[in-house]
């Protein structure tokens, strides 16, 4: 899917292990709201690591793994595996570029 890209975060979890996550907008199921919507998907943290144009337009290949846990219904989280740029927002913009 092509989606607009605000940002990532890439965090260490107290067990050790590395975690990311896209923070993607898009226009808002509700005609009523105005704006856009934001939510944050969780990525692989190698994939985050390749994201360096923000914001921008990437297409992400997603995985929806499906988590379950004792005493909750199975709930489907989905997961960044893969992105690519497909536009930069600002125009001029390149990327590994320092922003000015």
């Amino acid at each position: 899917m092509q989606i607009l890209v605000l940002g990532v975060s890439i965090f260490q979890r107290k067990d050790g292990t590395h975690g990311a996550r896209v923070t993607v907008a898009s226009t808002p199921r509700n005609p009523n709201q105005r704006g856009l919507a934001v939510a944050e998907l969780e990525a692989l943290p190698e994939v985050a690591d390749t994201m360096r144009v923000f914001p921008g337009i990437y297409k992400l290949d997603m995985d929806l793994p499906v988590a379950n846990g004792y005493g909750r219904p199975n709930e489907v989280r989905p997961l960044v595996t893969g992105a690519t740029l497909v536009a930069p927002v600002v125009p001029g913009k390149k990327e590994n570029a320092p922003s000015s």
